[in-house]
């Protein structure tokens, strides 16, 4: 993407995040270094040229996607183990690269999640039978990589039943208990068992601040809500409590840590909406409310760094007359929009590359043709397609590559997410 951009960052705003030196990216050895070497700088992605027909790529192979001058390697073989253990991306909000790009996390239909080398695509193992204070990362574990140690991650119990945060070192498998929040959480909810982000979430790009929700574990399976608080991994404290009746769809720390955003569907509640990481008024020095609003729903999202380093939520606005794609700053209250789409998923996790998010896209395919693609003559500029957005009033938008979802469901949807520097992306 520098080929891209090569425009310093402004200064960062003042706040709580803490800048730290990352790990080198761990390039060295990638079957793509050869191929990237021939290539020019990213297309514009609103340019006219029409995804090409190619074959479906070697497992392993790297395969230049001429178009868009981007190399793409398949790292996953589902057709060859059999439909019950499909691997695939968790989702568009998971980091799932760790600090340095050398592995990068997948899960299965199983359940368990899986290792891999970044460097050669091969899968290093599964992480099961761990040694420590949890047997295993299973399940809605949640794991979120370290942001400066590539050995280490944090995962939470499936569902958050139990309150607990849990520290996996990978060289020497060890599960060590880094956060048990139920005893703090129980003065304030007396029956809460569970402590999640209900799994697409993510803790401040430092690793600090961690925007839960508290629910009641309830053998009917209803699971009640009793509210949302912000956990201080340094301190290991409550920073602050919201009382809630409603159970969002997700909530998820903003980057810089100073804001947790919950984001509610309309139908069961009152939308997207963030909070100070002490859930009290005034929202900030220049909001005099207790909380923003974002969003009158729940669409798919997420919170990135503009280039100043202030948080803002990048999402689609399907209720808009043409589908925009617009942020919308937590610091500032500025919505803008970026671009007209009806199609989106969003990945924001390039903190290491201020301002800038991922856009991956499937909506060729609409409920009234559900498994049937649209004559190119209909087709729009962002479908098939694989691009980075600037995060600025008069956006960029950078082509990265093709991508072929060929049916309308959930599973095909292409949950695309991007490394620290922007450098890699599943």
């Amino acid at each position: 993407l520098a080929t891209a951009d090569t425009e310093s960052a402004a200064a960062p705003v003042s706040g709580h995040l803490q800048t730290k030196a990352l790990p080198a990216i761990a390039t060295a050895g990638s079957p793509c270094d050869t191929m990237l070497a021939a290539t020019s700088a990213m297309l514009p992605a609103t340019s006219a040229a029409q995804v090409q027909a190619t074959a479906r790529p070697s497992y392993l192979m790297p395969t230049l996607d001429s178009l868009h001058r981007s190399c793409v390697v398949r790292i996953t073989n589902n057709r060859a183990q059999g439909d019950s253990v499909i691997q695939r991306n968790d989702y568009s909000r998971r980091q799932a690269f760790n600090a340095d790009s050398s592995r990068f996390l997948l899960n299965n239909t199983q359940g368990f999640w899986l290792l891999y080398d970044a460097r050669s695509g091969r899968q290093i193992e599964v992480l099961s039978n761990l040694q420590g204070t949890a047997d295993r990362l299973a399940g809605d574990a949640e794991p979120f990589w370290h942001p400066t140690n590539p050995n280490v991650l944090y995962f939470i119990p499936t569902n958050g039943v139990g309150m607990h945060i849990y520290r996996l070192d990978l060289s020497t498998h060890t599960v060590t208990t880094v956060a048990d929040m139920g005893a703090q959480i129980r003065r304030i909810w007396p029956d809460a068992d569970m402590a999640y982000t209900k799994a697409e979430g993510s803790p401040s790009a430092d690793g600090r601040y961690w925007c839960l929700m508290a629910r009641h574990y309830d053998d009917t399976g209803s699971q009640p809500m009793r509210g949302v608080f912000t956990w201080d991994l340094q301190e290991n404290r409550l920073v602050g409590t919201l009382a809630m009746d409603s159970a969002p769809d997700h909530v998820s720390m903003s980057p810089s840590g100073r804001y947790c955003v919950v984001s509610h569907e309309k139908a069961s509640g009152p939308g997207t909406r963030a909070y100070n990481r002490t859930f009290s008024a005034p929202y900030n020095d220049q909001i005099a409310a207790g909380y923003l609003q974002l969003h009158e729903n729940s669409e798919h999202s997420d919170i990135a760094f503009n280039r100043q380093l202030q948080d803002v939520y990048v999402a689609i606005d399907y209720q808009s007359n043409t589908g925009d794609v617009f942020m919308h700053n937590l610091d500032t209250d500025r919505r803008t929009t970026l671009f007209p789409s009806y199609l989106d998923r969003v990945s924001g996790k390039a903190y290491a590359k201020p301002g800038w998010a991922l856009i991956t896209t499937y909506g060729e395919y609409h409920a009234d043709a559900m498994d049937s693609a649209l004559p190119p003559a209909q087709r729009q500029w962002p479908h098939r397609k694989m691009f980075a957005v600037s995060l600025d009033e008069q956006p960029r938008i950078r082509s990265i590559a093709a991508i072929h979802p060929n049916v309308y469901q959930y599973e095909d949807e292409p949950h695309g997410t991007v490394n620290r520097d922007f450098t890699r992306v599943l």
